[in-house]
Formats: structure tokens, C-alpha cells, sequence
């Protein structure tokens, strides 16, 4: 189990969380009052009283089936928190431990532009040479065919590249290229490219996760290596953490699920039981897994720089926040983390500072995220790095603490994550929510976030500032 810290730096010697089971009776009433005593009791030893409030549910902000928060304070480690719990099996619960790993959804994004990066240290990548190079077919957008897409665009959401109806394609469905052939059936009638006059290549943002597909795919064409044991074996593994892309590759007891009051495409529910959403069970190991032995069979016949999307480059990182943590760490220390250089200070500087910015106008590109234009999360982005999401917190509302914090947010099912720092300080937070009891939505705050992510980012100014 992970350690946790008080206030102060102090170790809590106690395990982070308690391993809780309920048994008992079939009674329905019984069970739900079980469910809900252990939403309470399996929290962190000396949890904050807040976080617990959060968790329980609150006027503004619906109840959580679980929540890890770590904190970091000048660099360092500070504190740990998990409540709530990470499985459901029948009458039996178990608690959310410090170091249960959940997919922490477009947070992944900026691990794969680490391993992008690396590339890049190593000359084996140009950020802004045509990408076409590297993956041995020709991407263009035809309503800008002379116009080159690169690395640079793909890491930065400028590439023209569109998610479509959908942006990943299950094992052996198709190749990844079937994206942008006008000939295959998953061309989806041109709909994963703009088709905008002032969309240009390099110069308009919008948030698209296919992009993370095709930088994928070049990271296999490049190492020669399936994008998850890449990113294993040069990024993640040099850096001490032991989250993977490849969520077999995690032990079982070690994976907690996302989870709604909502059946999977049904309505919210918030006085039904708990529904988990990805993770419950036996994992799968990648988009269009039927069996343990069929994954198996397919990963070893796998044929690389064929269809990197099955492996969720931009969002299927299973890890703990603690580990987020350390990529924090690692970018805040310019590149190195426990000694070990992971990046040049070079690559990092390029990540963090500004690819795009929103222009006063809003001409340039849309700032609401993956939602539509016009709603509650308009100004969610309006500067971006290279996967790196740059956020200005006075314009989000927030009148104390940094001005402005660099990192990325996260959601999909269920989970609500983030990872952010200041790089004057080495002051960070990492979240990740393992799901909500009701729309998050439901109660506005004063930013594009959600009411809880709010809460929780205040949670955290109020100790640090």
C-alpha cells in the first residue's frame, strides 16, 4: 500500500486505506444502507474533512464512489488521500486504496507527448516535418492538400484531424490509415477532417483524440515497438511507475473501476446502485478484446504502425494519482525525476509553453473542449502546449494561487481527472474521480469545470495559498 503524508510532510504510518467487505443479507435496503456506510467509512486514516464532505455528496456537487488526490508541495510529494471504494462484487465492497490505478481518460495525452518527445532528444523526430514521413502513407486534408500536417500539430490539436463519429478502430477491423482513405468504410463520409475554409493546418485549434492514434502509430513506425511496450519500456518504467497502457498489464487487485448511477447510455439515476462503467471484472487489454486467450493470439501477431488507436493513446493510461504526481515532478524539474533524465530541459520547455492561443476574437479555434460550442464549457482551453493544457486560473475564477497552472484534464467514463502545476513553485495537484452519482453538471460553478473539480481545486489553493 502507499504511504500518505500529513500537513507538514509527515508520514501517516497507517495504511492509506482500509481493504473494507461487507457481507450481507439479500435485503435490498439492506444492501443499499451497506453501500452508503461504506461510501463514508473507507476514506483515507485523518482524510480531510472536506474531501469526505465531497465524497458523501454535497448541495452543489453530487456523491463520488471514489476519489484519490495527491499533492504536491515545492517539488515534493506533500500529501495522499483515497476514500471511497474501488470494486463491487455483490454485497462486497472494496476500499479505494492510494494505490489502486483507474484510467485517467485524456490525462494519457501528455505521456504519449513524453514519448514523442523522447523521440525528438534521440533526432529520430522533427517536430515539424511533414508527418507523412514517419508513418509511411500520405495524410492530407483534402481541402488543404499542399498543406503539410506535423508532429507539432498533432501534439498542439492544429493538425486539421477530426474525431469524427468515432476515432479508434477495434483489433483486427482495420488499420488505422482507414481513417482518411475516401475508399474505406470508416472514411465516415470525410468527417475526420475539417472541412472549414479557415481551418488551416498549424493555425486552427480544435480537441480531437485521433490525433493521439496517428502519433501513436508513428511511435511504432519510429521504435519499432506495439505503442504500449514502448511507452512501458522508455517512458513510464525509467520513471518508477508502474501505470500502464495496457491495463492486463496490471494485476487485478490493483485496477479499480469508473463507475456511474447511470446504466451504461441510460439516464442518471442518483438513487440506484452503482454501475461500473470500464475496469470491473477481467480488463480488457485493448479496443475489440473478446478473450484473455484471443488477446493473447492478436498481441503476438499484432503487426506494428498497423492500428495504435486499439491501445487508447488518448486516454488509456491506468494509473494512480500518485503517479501523475511524478509526471508533474518530472516537468516541473525540467526532465528528470530520482536522478534519471526522462527528457531534455529543451523538450519540456517546448511542451509547456504556448503552441496555440485563442485569439480575442475566438477566430482561431474552439475553446469548449469535446463539447459543443455555446455551452457551459466554452473557454475550458484556450492556450495548449504540446499536450500540454495551459490554464489561466483568474480567467477560471479562482482569486488566489497561481496565475496560471499547466497540465491536462480528463473524462470519460465516469472519471473526472486532472494533473496540474505551477511551474514557479512545483506546486501540483493530481485528481481523479472515479465517478459521480448524478450528472456533474447539474449545479453551475464560476469556471468551465465542473462544480466538483472546482471544489476540490479550492480545496487545495485553501491549503497551499
Amino acid at each position: 500500500m502507499g504511504q500518505c503524508r500529513r500537513p507538514g510532510g509527515v508520514h501517516i504510518t497507517a495504511a492509506c486505506s482500509t481493504l473494507i467487505r461487507f457481507r450481507v443479507k439479500s435485503n435490498p435496503v439492506t444492501k443499499k444502507l451497506v453501500l452508503f456506510l461504506s461510501l463514508i467509512v473507507s476514506t483515507t486514516v485523518l482524510a480531510d474533512s472536506r474531501l469526505k464532505d465531497l465524497l458523501i455528496g454535497t448541495d452543489s456537487t453530487p456523491a463520488l464512489s471514489g476519489l484519490q488526490v495527491s499533492v504536491m508541495k515545492n517539488g515534493e510529494m506533500f500529501e495522499s488521500h483515497a476514500l471511497g471504494f474501488a470494486q463491487i462484487e455483490g454485497s462486497v465492497s472494496e476500499a479505494l486504496r492510494i494505490d489502486h490505478k483507474l484510467r485517467v481518460a485524456s490525462i494519457s495525452k501528455i505521456v504519449v507527448a513524453i514519448g514523442v518527445m523522447q523521440l525528438v532528444d534521440k533526432n529520430l523526430l522533427e517536430l515539424d516535418r511533414d508527418i507523412s514521413d514517419y508513418l509511411g502513407w500520405n495524410l492530407r486534408n483534402p481541402k488543404f492538400p499542399q498543406q503539410e500536417i506535423t508532429a507539432r500539430q498533432l501534439l498542439s490539436h492544429t493538425s486539421s484531424v477530426r474525431d469524427g463519429p468515432r476515432y479508434f478502430i477495434e483489433a483486427g477491423e482495420g488499420a488505422l490509415k482507414d481513417f482518411f482513405n475516401p475508399k474505406s468504410d470508416y472514411w465516415d463520409a470525410g468527417a475526420h477532417f475539417t472541412n472549414g475554409s479557415g481551418e488551416v493546418p498549424g493555425q486552427y485549434f480544435v480537441y480531437s483524440n485521433l490525433n493521439f492514434g496517428v502519433l501513436g502509430e508513428v511511435i511504432e513506425r519510429i521504435s519499432g515497438r506495439r505503442f504500449d511496450l514502448y511507452m512501458e519500456e522508455e517512458v513510464l518504467v525509467p520513471m518508477g511507475l508502474t501505470a500502464r497502457f495496457d491495463p492486463c498489464a496490471v494485476p487485478v487487485s490493483q485496477l479499480a473501476a469508473a463507475f456511474r448511477k447511470r446504466p451504461i447510455d441510460g439516464n442518471w439515476a442518483p438513487d440506484g446502485p452503482w454501475v461500473a462503467q470500464v475496469d470491473a471484472g477481467s480488463p480488457r487489454c485493448f479496443y475489440g478484446m473478446q478473450s484473455k486467450g484471443q488477446a493473447r493470439q492478436f498481441l503476438d501477431n499484432y503487426e506494428i504502425a498497423s492500428n495504435a488507436s486499439l491501445f487508447s493513446p488518448q486516454g488509456g493510461l491506468r494509473a494512480s494519482a500518485n503517479e501523475l504526481l511524478v509526471l508533474l515532478k518530472m516537468l516541473a524539474n525540467g526532465g528528470t525525476i530520482n536522478q534519471t533524465r526522462i527528457l531534455s530541459a529543451s523538450s519540456v520547455e517546448a511542451m509547456l509553453e504556448p503552441q496555440w492561443t485563442l485569439n480575442e476574437d475566438s477566430s482561431n479555434g474552439l475553446s469548449a473542449g469535446e463539447a459543443e460550442p455555446g455551452g457551459p464549457t466554452d473557454g475550458l482551453m484556450t492556450s495548449y502546449g504540446l499536450s500540454v493544457h495551459r490554464i489561466d486560473f483568474r480567467e477560471y475564477g479562482f482569486d488566489r494561487g497561481p496565475n496560471i497552472v499547466f497540465g491536462h484534464l480528463g473524462e470519460a467514463y465516469g472519471i473526472l481527472s486532472h494533473a496540474l502545476f505551477d511551474p514557479e513553485t512545483g506546486d501540483g495537484i493530481a485528481t481523479i474521480i472515479t465517478g459521480t452519482s448524478d450528472d456533474p453538471s447539474i449545479a453551475p460553478g464560476h469556471s468551465p469545470l465542473y462544480r466538483v473539480e472546482e471544489e476540490i481545486l479550492r480545496w487545495w489553493l485553501n491549503k497551499l495559498y
